[in-house]
């Protein structure tokens, strides 16, 4: 499977696209990052103040003030538990996080007379679980529980909690802070870290999604401008072979594709003044052997001999027919007639006719689904030279016409004797012959395939020859539509 389009256009709009992709994708990384630190930093530090009032409040109480205390100060989100002994917990170790944060602040203002252990709920919430009550509660109630909200279990974690990842920034985390009153009793802070203040934040990815569309469809705009020209510069290298006269290029844009265009023009005018050179040569060339040919004519006329008469007057048929197959194959086949609809299957029907003319047999099978925008004579001459070609070395010929969306294929068959294989390509230059197969002695000036190669080409099509299976030759002209 192709992963880039083939066009230029195609493969910049996918380049900028996945490169704006990942951009957005690590820089909305490093800012939910940041925006995790920053949050448990200062959840951390709310969370060491509140305990410190707390621990303070309750050093300076009797045992019964701190129940009704921790009952009044437990709730969400710090929940407070008085226990004779601490749980035998994992102490945590999230080096440089909000454990370290509060450890510091804790230590730091309670002073090194208060024990401080801290817990991660989010990594050790199976023990928390099973850990057992502590007996010797404060108070005398022994393996019960003060201050906590109505209906709670201390143990329960909650199912919001057990999902959450431990270390990730991109998550709430929750504590168990425990510290050692002066008395030598315990005192169990618990934080429910709430996940609203780490949802996804909107804004920030809206304003992501903003701004990759807009940059995605400045850069559509761009990308098209661009390669816009480039689109036009090939479409007209392509119609240059149809029409060498057809518009020239508008030289605008960027200074690279406004040089590329100005060069292309160039390059078409010239091509378009050396073959009207050639042509104008050629047919002044022509224009002067006709004089001699002419009086050739009328002298060979006075000859007493009829044999040498005869031969005369074929020798110079003979050059009367190359000058003119020379000059239409110089002058590109009516290069100058105007393309408009032709109906191909008239066209060979009249083709047809002229063949049963001369009394050859030419079937043709298949239709063509519509007209063909075209050069009629040119393309008359094509096909013309096609079957007079296969009738000079065939008795039959057979025409096949194929149509669709994409092409006109017209295929000339006949039971010739065929051309070797080495030599497909060469029948296509001006003036070479076969031998011994195809020689002079059949007839033709050896130009007929070079015309219609040409006429096809200037179509935007392409004509090739075959050996068909059990002897013969196969023309095949493709036309695109």
């Amino acid at each position: 499977m192709r992963l880039l389009p083939r066009s230029l256009f195609g493969r910049l709009v996918v380049t900028l696209v996945v490169g704006l992709l990942l951009a957005q994708l690590i820089s909305a990384a490093l800012t939910l990052q940041d925006r995790g630190r920053v949050l448990h930093r200062a959840i951390g530090w709310q969370i060491a103040q509140r305990v410190v009032v707390l621990v303070r409040l309750l050093d300076n109480l009797e045992p019964r003030e701190r129940l009704r205390v921790a009952r009044a100060f437990s709730g969400p989100p710090l929940v407070l538990r008085l226990a004779a002994a601490p749980l035998a917990l994992p102490a945590a170790n999230e080096a440089g996080g909000s454990p370290v944060l509060l450890n510091t602040i804790l230590r730091h203002r309670l002073g090194s007379g208060h024990v401080v252990r801290i817990t991660s709920l989010n990594a050790a919430a199976g023990a928390f679980r099973r850990a057992p009550d502590v007996p010797g509660m404060v108070g005398g109630m022994a393996g019960g529980m003060m201050g906590r909200p109505e209906g709670a279990d201390w143990r329960a974690m909650g199912p919001m909690h057990e999902r959450m990842m431990g270390g990730s920034w991109l998550a709430p985390r929750s504590y168990l802070i425990q510290v050692q009153l002066g008395d030598g009793s315990w005192a169990l802070f618990r934080n429910y870290a709430r996940s609203q203040d780490f949802d996804w934040p909107l804004k920030l990815f809206a304003g992501l999604a903003v701004l990759l569309i807009s940059v995605l469809g400045l850069a559509w705009i761009v990308v098209r401008r661009v390669t816009k020209p480039l689109a036009m510069l090939a479409g007209a290298a392509e119609t240059l072979g149809r029409d060498i006269k057809a518009p020239p290029l508008p030289e605008d844009g960027p200074s690279e594709v406004s040089r590329a265009a100005h060069a292309f023009n160039t390059m078409q005018a010239r091509l378009a003044r050396y073959i009207d050179d050639r042509s104008r040569i050629l047919a002044a060339v022509s224009h002067d052997l006709k004089t001699p040919l002419t009086r050739l004519r009328l002298r060979s006329a006075l000859l007493d001999d009829p044999r040498l008469r005869d031969k005369l007057s074929g020798d110079l048929d003979d050059m009367q027919q190359m000058v003119d197959a020379a000059l239409d194959f110089a002058r590109g086949l009516d290069a100058e007639e105007a393309p408009r609809p032709v109906d191909i299957n008239a066209l060979l029907d009249s083709l047809n006719e002229d063949a049963l003319d001369e009394g050859h047999a030419v079937a043709v099978g298949g239709t063509a689904a519509g007209p063909y925008v075209g050069r009629p004579l040119a393309l008359k001459r094509c096909i013309a030279n096609l079957i007079g070609n296969a009738l000079r070395y065939a008795d039959a010929v057979e025409v096949r016409v194929e149509d669709d969306a994409q092409a006109l294929v017209v295929r000339v068959l006949d039971r010739g004797p065929g051309i070797p294989a080495d030599q497909l390509e060469r029948v296509f230059d001006p003036f070479y012959r076969l031998d011994p197969s195809r020689s002079r002695d059949a007839g033709g000036t050896g130009l007929g395939l070079s015309i219609a190669r040409n006429v096809a080409r200037g179509h935007g099509g392409d004509l090739t020859l075959h050996n068909r299976d059990g002897g013969g030759l196969e023309a095949r002209l493709r036309l695109p539509r």
